[in-house]
C-alpha cells in the first residue's frame, strides 16, 4: 500500500479543524506502521499547511509536496518532500526506513547563508561577533545500520562573505566547495574532507590569500575515538603558485583547543606569491612594502604542545629588489637549522648570497655558516666577509644568547679594511669626504641593555687615526639612549675635512681631544674638547679667507674680521699663512666655555696664531655660548654658505 499527502494553503479548512502538524503526522504514520507490521491504510487525503515546530515554537509556515509509500513485504518505508522553502532557497528530501537500517538525503538551492544561520542559532552557531552572507547549494546523504552511521556532504558557494567583529578574518566573494565524508562506528568517528576555493579573498590575521590568482585545495583525514585526542593522519594543502604543504599530527579539542604534536612539511613555497600573500600586508608601512620577489622555499615544522620545536628551511635563489633600489638581495640559497630544546642536535646553517644592497650601502658575494638554538645565534668560520663597496667588514665573533628578551646578551668583534669614504659616505647622506675608512672594532659586550667595549674603537679617516676609547652606550634599543666615550683624532688632514663640510679651506694637519663626551638621546650634554695643529707638523699651513670668517665667528669675533677682510690690504689675500689652529669648548649646561690655541692680550684666547706677512691673528672674546644656538648658527651658516656666529656674554 502507498499513501500521499498533498498541503492545502495556510489556513484552510483542514487548519482550523486543529489536525496535528505535518510532520508529525507523517513520522507518526511511519513508526506505527513499522512496529505493528501493517499497512497504514486510509492515508491518502489532503494535508494542511503544517508550522515547524522549534524550541520557541513554530517558526515558519511551510508549503510542500509530500508523499509516502510502504512495502510490507520489505517493511520498507519511504517519504519524499519535495519544493521545501528554507532560509530563501528550497529543500528536497528523500528518507527510507527499513529494519536493517535507515537513510536520508537532502538538497537544498539557494540558501540564504545569513538568514540559515539566524535560523540554526538555536541549536548551532558562528563564533560570538562573527557575520555570515551569500548564498549556498547543499546536498546531505545520511545513513545508518546497527552501530553504524554514515554523512556525506557536498556544498558550494560563489558569493560566500564572513568577517568578524575585529576586522582579522575577512572572507569577501569566495567562490568555494566543501566535501566530505563522516562515519561513526561505536565510539570512533573518521572524517575524510575537501575544500576548494577558486575566487575570492581571505583575510587572516597579516595574510591575505587571493583564490583567483592562487586557487586552493584542502583535503583531511581525521579520527577521533570516544572523547579522546583528534588524530590528523593526512592534511594536504595546495595553492596554485603559491605552496604545496602536507601535515599530519593530534590536535586536542574543548574549550582550550591546542596541538597535541604535529609536523608539517613544506614541499614548496613559490614568490612572488609568497610574500604578497603572507609578507606584503604586515610589511606595508615599511621600506619593505613594494619589494618585487622571485625564487623558492622548502622546510619542515616540528610542533609539541602548540610550541615550534624545530625548523628546517632551503632557499632556492631567493631574489627580493625594491622598485626604488633601497633594498637588493640576488641569488640566495642555503639552509637554516633551528631546535628549541636545550642540547637537541642541530646542522649549522649555510646561506649565501651573490649581491646585496640597502639604502645606497651595496655588497658582493656572502656566505655565512652559523648555528641557532632556542633563542641563541653563534656565527660560525671566525672570518665572515662581508662586503661593502670597495672595502669589507671582517666578521671574528657574533654570538648571541637569550635574544629578544631583557636578558639578551651579545658578543661581536671584527675588522673594516679599507672602505671608499666618497661612496660611503654618500650613500649614508653625509658630506661627500674624501680617502677611506677602515679600523678595528674590538670585542663589543652587550648586558644588562649596556653596551660596553672591551677595547678602543679604531678608525683610519681624512689620512689620520681615530680611537674611541672608554665607551659604554646604554638602552640602545630603548626610547632614550646614552652613550659615554673618550675620542681622539690624531693627524688628520685639514684640506680633507675643510673641503668635505664647506668650512672654506684649510691645509695643514690636527688632534682632536673629546674627553668625557656625554650622549643622551644621541645629543651631546657634556664634553672636554679641544681641536688643536698637531705638535710638530711640518705639512703647508694656510688658511683662506672663509675659513678664517668662520673660526672668528666661535670666539665672537666674526663681524670685525669679515669687515677687516673686506677693506685695506687685507682684501687682496685670498689665504693667509698662520702658525697654530686652537679651538676648545667644554660643554656643560648647555653652555660653552670657550677657550683656544692660548692666551691673547685684553683677555683674550688665539683661535688663529698668524705667521707670515700679512699675518692675521684671530682672537676670540667670547668665554661662554649658549651651545644649541651655535649648533643652529653653525649649520644654518653651512647650508647659506655665510657663518657669522652672534653670541653673547654670560
Amino acid at each position: 500500500m502507498n499513501f500521499s499527502l498533498q498541503e492545502t494553503p495556510p489556513f484552510g479548512p483542514a487548519r482550523r479543524a486543529g489536525r496535528r502538524p505535518l510532520a508529525a503526522m507523517a513520522l507518526g504514520a511511519a513508526l506505527i506502521g513499522f512496529a505493528a507490521g501493517t499497512p497504514a491504510a486510509g492515508l491518502n487525503r489532503p494535508v494542511p499547511a503544517a508550522g515547524l515546530p522549534g524550541r520557541g515554537g513554530a517558526v515558519a509556515l511551510l508549503s510542500a509536496a509530500i508523499s509516502g509509500s510502504f512495502a510490507p513485504r520489505s517493511r520498507t518505508w519511504r517519504i519524499d518532500v519535495t519544493d521545501l522553502p528554507l532560509a530563501g532557497g528550497r529543500v528536497r528530501i528523500a528518507g527510507v526506513l527499513r529494519p536493517g537500517g535507515w537513510s536520508l538525503e537532502a538538497h537544498a538551492t539557494a540558501v540564504d547563508l545569513a538568514e540559515a544561520a539566524r535560523i540554526a542559532r538555536q541549536w548551532v552557531s558562528l563564533p560570538p561577533g562573527y557575520r555570515i552572507s551569500g548564498h549556498a547549494d547543499l546536498d546531505v546523504a545520511l545513513t545508518g545500520r546497527g552501530a553504524s552511521q554514515r554523512l556525506r556532504l557536498e556544498t558550494h558557494s560563489s558569493d560566500l562573505s564572513l568577517a568578524n567583529q575585529s576586522g582579522t578574518i575577512v572572507a569577501q566573494q569566495v567562490a568555494a566547495a566543501l566535501s566530505g565524508i563522516l562515519v561513526r562506528h561505536g565510539d570512533t568517528v573518521t572524517a575524510v574532507t575537501r575544500v576548494q576555493a577558486s575566487g575570492g579573498q581571505l583575510l587572516a590575521g597579516a595574510a591575505l590569500l587571493d583564490f583567483a590568482a592562487n586557487p586552493l585545495t584542502l583535503a583531511a583525514t581525521l579520527d577521533r575515538s570516544g572523547k579522546g585526542p583528534v588524530v590528523v593522519s593526512r592534511l594536504d594543502l595546495e595553492q596554485r603558485d603559491l605552496i604545496r604543504a602536507h601535515a599530519e599530527g593530534v590536535v586536542r579539542p574543548g574549550a582550550h583547543p591546542g596541538i597535541v604534536r604535529a609536523r608539517v612539511v613544506m614541499a614548496r613555497l613559490q614568490f612572488p606569491a609568497a610574500y604578497k600573500s603572507y609578507l606584503q600586508l604586515a610589511l606595508a608601512t615599511t621600506a619593505l612594502g613594494s619589494l618585487q620577489s622571485t625564487g623558492e622555499a622548502a622546510g619542515s615544522i616540528d610542533i609539541a604542545n602548540d610550541a615550534v620545536t624545530r625548523l628546517d628551511c632551503s632557499l632556492h635563489d631567493i631574489n627580493f629588489t625594491d622598485p626604488e633600489a633601497r633594498v637588493l638581495v640576488q641569488h640566495a640559497n642555503g639552509d637554516i637549522h633551528w631546535v628549541s630544546a636545550p642540547g637537541a642536535a642541530v646542522a649549522p646553517s649555510d646561506v649565501a648570497w651573490q649581491h646585496a644592497a640597502a639604502y645606497d650601502l651595496s655588497g658582493g658575494p656572502v656566505r655565512l655558516r652559523f648555528v641557532t638554538w632556542q633563542r641563541n645565534f653563534a656565527l660560525l668560520g671566525g672570518n665572515s666577509r662581508l662586503p661593502v663597496f670597495d672595502g669589507a667588514v671582517i666578521v671574528h665573533t657574533l654570538v648571541g644568547r637569550d635574544l629578544g628578551t631583557s636578558q639578551a646578551k651579545i658578543d661581536f668583534d671584527a675588522d673594516v679594511t679599507p672602505i671608499s669614504m666618497p661612496r660611503l659616505s654618500k650613500a649614508l647622506g653625509w658630506p661627500v669626504m674624501n680617502g677611506d675608512v677602515s679600523g678595528h672594532i674590538p670585542l663589543v659586550r652587550y648586558r644588562n641593555r649596556e653596551l660596553t667595549f672591551d677595547g678602543d674603537l679604531i678608525a683610519k679617516v681624512f689620512d689620520g687615526t681615530i680611537t674611541g676609547s672608554k665607551i659604554v652606550l646604554k638602552n640602545p634599543l630603548g626610547p632614550w639612549p646614552s652613550l659615554s666615550a673618550d675620542v681622539l683624532a690624531r693627524g688628520l688632514d685639514l684640506d680633507l675635512v675643510t673641503h668635505t663640510f664647506a668650512f672654506g679651506s684649510i691645509t695643514g694637519r690636527i688632534d682632536v681631544d673629546v674627553r668625557g663626551l656625554q650622549l643622551f638621546d644621541w645629543s651631546p650634554v657634556a664634553f672636554d674638547a679641544r681641536l688643536y695643529t698637531m705638535p710638530g707638523d711640518r705639512s703647508p699651513h694656510r688658511v683662506s679667507q672663509n675659513a678664517v670668517t668662520r673660526i672668528a665667528g666661535l670666539g665672537g669675533a666674526a663681524g670685525a674680521v669679515k669687515a677687516a677682510l673686506e677693506s685695506g690690504v687685507l682684501k687682496f689675500f685670498h689665504t693667509f699663512h698662520y702658525d697654530r689652529i686652537g679651538i676648545g669648548c667644554r660643554l656643560r649646561n648647555e653652555v660653552c666655555g670657550m677657550s683656544g690655541a692660548g692666551a691673547a692680550p685684553d683677555g683674550g684666547y688665539y683661535l688663529i696664531r698668524g705667521s707670515g706677512v700679512p699675518r692675521l691673528d684671530i682672537i676670540g672674546n667670547v668665554r661662554r655660548v649658549d651651545w644649541p644656538r651655535l649648533i643652529g648658527q653653525i649649520g644654518e651658516g653651512m647650508r647659506e654658505g655665510d657663518f657669522v656666529v652672534h653670541t653673547g656674554r654670560k
